[in-house]
Formats: structure tokens, sequence, C-alpha cells
């Protein structure tokens, strides 16, 4: 019986899409959701620290917009979630995440990128199948 989920939310329609079909598929199950915001250039330490303190307020200001959209999603199924956000690459994030949170399962979108574009951006979706402890389940982009 799956009784905690995780689903990494980007607000993206196969994000979306993951989180609806956690809430439909597992209605008893308590439900996670996990922003990442990807490090770039401009979110490095470099700088001073207003420099820092400035980018952390912008990533947890994005990730609460994302949690309002999530939340927004919840209250249709008549469901609340947990929320957190973290910083570096997603696949990865997420996979850590999954084997300190005490999951059971994983629900995830695909963006479903192939070819160059997978080899060049890597597969979140990929790794986290490939490394995460608990079942995964991809519900690809429609």
């Amino acid at each position: 019986m799956v009784s905690r989920i995780l689903v990494p939310f980007d607000a993206s329609a196969p994000s979306e899409a993951a989180l609806r079909f956690a809430f439909e598929q597992f209605p008893d199950a308590s439900v996670a959701v996990l922003h990442v915001v990807e490090p770039f250039a401009d979110h490095t330490d470099a700088g001073s620290e207003h420099d820092r303190h400035r980018w952390r307020e912008r990533a947890t200001g994005m990730a609460e917009e994302h949690f309002d959209e999530a939340r927004a999603i919840a209250t249709e199924y008549d469901a609340s979630i947990e929320t957190d956000w973290r910083y570096g690459r997603p696949g990865h994030e997420v996979v850590a995440h999954a084997a300190t949170g005490d999951y059971d399962h994983v629900v995830m979108g695909s963006h479903g990128r192939s070819g160059i574009e997978r080899l060049m951006l890597g597969s979140v979706a990929e790794t986290t199948i490939r490394r995460a402890g608990v079942p995964v389940t991809v519900i690809p982009e429609t």
C-alpha cells in the first residue's frame, strides 16, 4: 500500500498531470511536493551577502508560486500537501529527498525529450528511475 508520495513539481503541464495522477490513484496517501531550483551562474554564492540574500528571496518566491499552483490542484481533490524546495540538480535532489523523506513512491511528470536534447540536458525522470530506492511512476507529457 502506498502511504507517502513524493511529487517533483515545476508547475509544468507534466508535473501538474503527475500531481493529479497521485491524488486520483492514491487518494488515501500523504502527498509531498518538491520544487528544485536548478543551479545557474547567477545562483552561485559569488558576490556580496546582499546578492546571496536577494537570490534566496527570488528562489523562495518562485517556489511559493509553484506551491500555490500545487495547493490549488490539491484543493480540487479536497486534499492537502506538504511542500519543500531544494537547490541543485533536479534528478539528484529528487533521489536524495526520496531517500531521506521516508517516501514509498515517486510520481513525476516527464517532458518527453529525446535524442540529442535528452543527451545534452539529461533526464530527471531517467535519473530518478535509475537511482531512487522506491517505485517511480512517470506521467508523460500529453
